[in-house]
């Protein structure tokens, strides 16, 4: 009975121990629309890590002394979570959001998380730019 409990001892030392890149902080920018979404990967279709909301803080992740780029995406850091927001919804300063301009008629709206995770998603499926057709 010893002898196994220390061979899994040191299985789950090996498993919890294991060495990851550590990631450095390239700069802090701001997401800028009502609500969107922390992506696993690097699409707009990819499962939601977190729910965020207008002003709020993302750090970029930088490797090898470069910032992350996939396609559109920066990868960044978000509270505890690591993932990817489309380059789109960030911006290097703190813009006036809905929220902050008028705060009672927000608060009056009282968004359940579920919501605000819908308005995010939403906010994913949108696609933005200028139609070609003439």
């Amino acid at each position: 009975m010893i002898k196994y409990s220390k061979i899994l001892f040191i299985m789950s030392f090996i498993f919890f121990s294991r060495v990851e890149a550590k990631e450095e902080i390239s700069r802090v920018v701001y997401f800028n629309h009502l609500f969107g979404h922390v992506h696993k990967n690097p699409s707009r279709y990819s499962q939601s890590l977190s729910t965020i909301e207008c002003g709020h803080p993302v750090k970029i992740v930088k490797e090898k002394g470069n910032e992350i780029l996939s396609g559109n995406y920066f990868k960044v850091k978000v509270g505890p979570y690591l993932g990817y927001i489309d380059r789109i919804y960030l911006s290097n300063k703190k813009e006036k959001c809905i929220s902050d301009k008028y705060p009672k008629f927000f608060n009056s709206l009282n968004l359940s998380i579920s919501e605000m995770y819908y308005w995010g998603k939403l906010n994913d499926q949108y696609v933005q730019g200028e139609s070609k057709v003439q």
